[in-house]
């Protein structure tokens, strides 16, 4: 990996960092290293298509077809 180490009078840093009181006046070591950018590799995207298959009941698959409006008549019939 390339990089730069250097020592330099404070001073001639002033315009570039805004460098703290303790550290004017005097000299400094600057080093400069490459941002290494995290490695992230991209997640493969599935389906969660039949994932819960195994837990699936054939008995109750002529049940389905209109649940959802005998649930809601069961719940809101007396509102």
């Amino acid at each position: 990996m390339d990089y730069l180490r250097q020592t330099v009078d404070s001073d001639k840093l002033i315009g570039v960092f805004d460098l703290p009181d303790a550290l004017l006046g005097g000299k400094v070591e600057v080093i400069i290293l490459p941002v290494q950018e995290p490695h992230i590799t991209p997640v493969k995207k599935g389906s969660a298509f039949g994932c819960l298959r195994q837990f699936a009941d054939p008995s109750l698959i002529a049940d389905e077809h209109g649940a959802w409006e005998r649930a809601a008549i069961g719940k809101y019939a007396n509102n």
